[in-house]
């Protein structure tokens, strides 16, 4: 964890205070399933290999094709396991809200960071973890929500990417995306509990926004059923009530009979 503080000089406005803390894994600047396209890429250079190989020598000994291709899916769960494990600076808090994605200077930094107001959360939830905590900012109903693109465009992303590595653009980070049903972030910190990261939020954020710790992360990346349930009734659209209906119990044979005469 990170805390800049602002200077307090006379005659100059304080700065808040800002608390920056490390996140795990590649969506903090890569989109979701970017990760998998390694084994795609690596599958490509093993075929090449063998190819080129068998052109060049007529006919390769099993011995050497063993060895580069071993070396490949070496290499291959090497890049894997360094991208899935990757920390960066992606999480910062303050009196202002929570700012997700690592800073960048790009002109456009909207499509690699995402800015929460405290007014925006309705509760903040974590768990303890192996590497930290896992922890999850669920959005209120008048939240500003950054969707995940659809199947759709993100297929066309990771096509763009699989057949142009260097020159195609990486898309938005998964961790600026919300998830769906009901919208919320989740975001895997590393290097603090979740008691002290509740203390952190406690100093900083401007509205009573609930804030609970959780005995197992499941439920985090996982959400009940009823849960669901209950966010698609919130967020259901509720028609227009029309004027009351009297009901009146059918007439007796009696009533009946004095109305035809």
């Amino acid at each position: 964890m990170i805390a800049i503080r602002g200077p307090k000089g006379a005659g100059e406005r304080a700065l808040d205070d800002i608390y920056t803390f490390v996140v795990r894994g590649s969506t903090s600047k890569l989109p979701r399933g970017y990760i998998w396209l390694l084994p795609v890429w690596f599958g490509v250079l093993a075929v090449l290999t063998l190819v080129a190989g068998h052109e060049i020598s007529g006919r390769m000994p099993v011995w050497l094709a063993a060895t580069e291709l071993g070396s490949l899916v070496i290499a291959c769960l090497t890049v894997f396991c360094v991208l899935a494990t990757v920390r960066r600076n992606a999480f910062r808090v303050s009196s202002h809200g929570i700012w997700l994605g690592c800073s960048t200077t790009r002109k456009r930094p909207r499509l690699r960071q995402v800015h929460v107001s405290w007014a925006d959360v309705a509760q903040v939830r974590m768990a303890a973890t192996y590497y930290g905590a896992l922890v999850e900012i669920s959005l209120g109903p008048s939240a500003r929500i950054v969707h995940r693109p659809g199947a759709g465009r993100q297929a066309l992303v990771l096509l763009g990417a699989l057949l142009m590595p260097v020159g195609f653009g990486r898309g938005r980070p998964g961790l600026t995306a919300a998830r769906e049903n009901p919208p919320r972030y989740l975001v895997k910190v590393c290097d603090v509990t979740p008691a002290e990261l509740r203390e952190v939020l406690a100093l900083v954020k401007s509205t009573p926004a609930a804030v609970r710790i959780l005995t197992k992360a499941g439920p985090l990346r996982f959400p009940p059923m009823e849960r669901r349930a209950v966010y698609a009734g919130l967020m259901a659209p509720v028609g227009i009530a029309g004027p009351p209906v009297a009901i009146t119990a059918p007439p007796t044979p009696v009533e009946a009979a004095n109305r035809a005469i």
